[in-house]
């Protein structure tokens, strides 16, 4: 069995490969100056301006926006078929894949280009994925040869902790998580109508449930514990400083990602990438289905792996996050509506306002409003509490639908 050493606090690594400039460079280059050319001034006359221009230039890159999109969902849509629930051994079998798709997780993988996963590295299992692919896991595990004598949760996100339960039975083995996710291992939140029809709702578990420490060593691996939240509170990641691989869960997801969940802080997630900033990462495997290395072990593979420095696409996400923090911050301090400042945020002349649009504003509409850019505004804020709805008759919509399910049920 593993023996854990407690407490999150994770020693200083070993520093960061050589600074590889270009794509970095490009993105601070592409960042807009913060000042009277992003904001409109705070007058009527100048913010109705604002959004004549803003909705002018939505209208005119429309067209665009949806012909891209048709192009990025056949992408996603021939990655989900090579994929569709299929199991891919890397790092000479050390590092394992399965992939858990149905008709539902299709819609999101078209949608958003998300894929479930549960991912195995030596004997440890990391994040077991959603209740939607238990039989694909179930299946899995009763044939691996390789024994697993731990199970991680990276956070709380259903489909992270969906199948935890079914993996410490069918294995044995404990799982170990951060006390906010044990806490809802235990008494899993209660989904809205979306989330549970797209992913499952968790069950609850009251097992062999322990509490993280500093690294999870069993007979075949030692990995350390990175305290990285950002994405959520009592998120946590694991590396092999061996090998440089960083099981990042969702502590990274894009480079530049816009819509986030509720439960995003910014100030935690800037700190997070900071962290990360103190350790040589040669290999970066997110839980959604793609892995970014420059470890020549790792071969470029379609729809997988992709060839790339996690420790420049770390730094990149920094300054993005850091940028997009001031601009909340001078907003506010110009005390211009939070519609204004968000649509300031993503300005078409800039390639994350067009490239994310679709996704960004799916999300909104299929998650009822849980994941949208005014949470990455809310995310950033220094008063979150003051940000409200972007779309106020949506939610108000959505609140009285999902009291009327809970009513009936």
């Amino acid at each position: 069995m593993p023996t854990l050493n407690y407490g999150l606090n994770s020693p200083a690594g070993p520093p960061s490969c050589s600074r590889q400039p270009c794509k970095g460079e490009q993105l601070v280059r592409e960042l807009p100056h913060i000042d009277d050319r992003l904001f409109p001034a705070n007058t009527r006359r100048a913010i109705r301006n604002f959004w004549i221009g803003y909705w002018a230039w939505f209208f005119l890159l429309l067209p665009w926006m949806l012909v891209r999109q048709a192009f990025v969902s056949l992408h996603q849509f021939l990655g989900a078929m090579w994929t569709w629930n299929r199991r891919i051994d890397l790092l000479d079998g050390s590092l394992t894949l399965v992939f858990m798709t149905s008709a539902p997780s299709l819609a999101v993988t078209l949608l958003f280009g998300e894929r479930f996963t549960a991912i195995r590295y030596r004997d440890v299992l990391i994040d077991p994925g959603p209740l939607l692919g238990r039989q694909r896991l179930a299946d899995y595990l009763r044939d691996c040869a390789t024994p697993v004598r731990a199970i991680v949760a990276t956070h709380a996100h259903e489909e992270h902790i969906g199948n935890t339960g079914l993996a410490s039975a069918l294995t044995g083995a404990p799982v170990y998580a951060t006390p906010t996710t044990l806490a809802a291992i235990r008494t899993p939140e209660v989904l809205s109508g979306a989330r549970r029809m797209f992913i499952g709702q968790p069950e609850r578990m009251d097992g062999d449930l322990r509490r993280l420490g500093a690294s999870v060593a069993t007979d075949a691996v030692v990995l350390q514990v990175i305290e990285s939240p950002g994405h959520c509170d009592g998120h946590a990641s694991l590396l092999d400083t061996e090998r440089g691989v960083l099981f990042a869960g969702d502590s990274f997801m894009h480079t530049v990602f816009t819509s986030p969940n509720k439960d995003v802080s910014g100030d935690d997630w800037i700190a997070t990438l900071e962290r990360y900033g103190a350790w040589d990462i040669r290999t970066m495997v997110g839980t959604h289905g793609y892995i970014y290395s420059r470890d020549p072990a790792l071969a470029p593979t379609p729809f997988l792996v992709k060839r790339a420095d996690p420790n420049q696409m770390i730094r990149d996400k920094l300054r993005f996050l850091a940028w997009a923090r001031d601009v909340v911050a001078e907003g506010e301090r110009r005390e211009l509506p939070y519609s204004v400042i968000e649509a300031c945020l993503f300005p078409w002349y800039r390639w994350w306002s067009w490239h994310n649009w679709f996704t960004d504003e799916s999300g909104r509409l299929f998650s009822a409003g849980e994941f949208s850019r005014t949470y990455f505004v809310r995310s950033l804020s220094r008063t979150p509490d003051r940000v409200p709805p972007r779309f106020p008759p949506f939610v108000r919509l959505v609140d009285w639908v999902g009291r009327l399910t809970i009513h009936r049920n």
